[in-house]
């Protein structure tokens, strides 16, 4: 009988669930941790499903009607070459080369840049988006009379192509202008064809 006792004792020891506190705490974290992610899940499913407001999301169609508009100019024009877009949740960059705009560090226009422009006025009247037009340059100084800095030659730039865009029946309410110089660069200016990027004018289309 006492070998008997020490037997079963023996196996009683050797049982993993002979001392099982350790599984209070192990279950005591998968309650929390079950419990966290469905209060995650929640959460997540709450911002997912908050209803858009019916402005912003009228302001949201008329920007995605405006981009295939201006889409669809450029490709009808043959001018992927000097024109770019580049679209943001919020808005539309239409991003033009100054080379098809103005002479070299000149700010009127040119005939070829009132017919580009003229092309686009009819997609961007028909958009109740507010307008800014932003001039930039490269790094190159320039030091004139009329410029003393790239500051004012990109202004003066972005100037010319709202005047026009007035001219030609935009609401002036609806438009800004800005003037960056060469501070907002889209490439090092380490290249001839790096600083051509950097010369540009763009249309920003605000929405969203």
């Amino acid at each position: 009988m006492r070998t008997r006792g020490h037997r079963a004792a023996r196996e009683d020891d050797s049982n993993p669930l002979h001392d099982a506190t350790w599984l209070y705490s192990y279950a005591d974290l998968m309650t929390q941790l079950l419990i966290f992610t469905i209060l995650m899940v929640t959460v997540l499913g709450v911002k997912e499903q908050r209803p858009i407001p019916p402005q912003q999301q009228q302001k949201r169609d008329e920007l995605v009607e405006t981009v295939a508009q201006v889409e669809k100019y450029v490709k009808e024009s043959g001018l992927g070459d000097s024109m770019a877009l580049d679209r943001a949740a919020d808005r539309l960059v239409i991003r033009m080369k100054s080379a098809i705009l103005f002479k070299e560090a000149q700010a009127s226009l040119t005939p070829e840049a009132e017919k580009v422009l003229s092309g686009l006025v009819p997609v961007l009247a028909r958009a109740p988006s507010m307008l800014r037009v932003e001039g930039h340059t490269d790094d190159v100084p320039i030091k004139s009379l009329q410029f003393p800095s790239n500051w004012e030659l990109s202004t003066a730039r972005a100037i010319s192509v709202i005047q026009y865009l007035e001219n030609l029946g935009i609401d002036r309410g609806r438009l800004s202008v800005a003037g960056y110089g060469e501070f907002h660069p889209l490439a090092p200016n380490d290249s001839t064809e790096r600083r051509a990027l950097n010369r540009r004018v763009e249309i920003v289309v605000l929405g969203g």
